[in-house]
């Protein structure tokens, strides 16, 4: 799984002639989540999760104008590698549908310590402009004791049709409740070349109902006013099932 921000901006500069791994929910950062893996005979693993959420949000902005949106994601992961693709309806000017792709590796540093290395590209179909996007991702995760940390950076030259560059990086925690239920929060910062940069961070809750389904709740908020009510306050909940 965007950038609501950047894509208006986009499309009122073509008017004008002049602007998504395994995690909980619908987490913003990097499109759908992966399904807890199942590995076939070949020592592949292999993953399909389909996701419905009331909002899609991603870096704390609406993409789908705040109202319902549906994932669908496929990913393989074999010894460290991992590649997938998903596709999920947005609502921006002329475009209904994104389509992301994935991959990476993934190494082990330390016990419960590791460094995910790869890239996202962001697509859109039938786009009026030119905004499909890659960027390249960092991602450091630890734990102490039960709570895990992590520290991510995304990178692209190319910020959604902008020709500047965009940052984000993002901190996050998570601790678990007992065995189904986990609690995490995330603190982020969008650097954009041609400006605009705010903070976003959410809080929520993650409960697995089965095996292959759960259930997020989570609060997104940040600094800016921007973007109108897109970027406001929200409570956001997904549902999941994997196969």
């Amino acid at each position: 799984m965007k950038k609501f921000a950047v894509l208006a901006s986009a499309a009122a500069v073509a008017a004008i002639s002049q602007p998504a791994f395994a995690q909980d929910g619908m987490n913003e950062s990097s499109g759908p989540p992966a399904a807890d893996p199942v590995e076939d005979a070949s020592g592949m693993d292999v993953s399909l999760t389909l996701s419905a959420a009331t909002d899609y949000v991603f870096r704390g902005i609406s993409q789908s104008a705040e109202d319902p949106a549906v994932f669908a994601a496929v990913s393989v992961n074999y010894q460290g590698f991992y590649a997938g693709a998903g596709t999920e309806n947005v609502d921006f000017p002329g475009i209904d549908q994104e389509y992301d792709l994935w991959a990476g590796y993934v190494f082990d540093l330390a016990p419960a310590t590791s460094l995910d290395v790869g890239v996202v590209r962001y697509g859109y179909i039938d786009s009026p402009v030119d905004i499909d996007t890659v960027e390249v991702k960092a991602a450091l995760s630890t734990s102490l004791g039960r709570t895990g940390l992590g520290v991510t950076g995304y990178w692209t030259p190319d910020y959604f049709g902008t020709d500047d560059d965009g940052f984000y990086a993002e901190v996050s925690a998570a601790q678990p409740i007992g065995e189904k239920l986990r609690v995490s929060g995330a603190l982020g910062h969008q650097w954009i070349g041609a400006g605009g940069d705010y903070l976003t961070w959410n809080v929520g809750a993650f409960y697995a109902v089965l095996p292959s389904a759960s259930v997020d709740i989570r609060y997104h908020d940040t600094d800016t006013n921007a973007f109108g009510t897109l970027a406001d306050s929200r409570l956001v909940g997904s549902f999941s099932v994997s196969f």
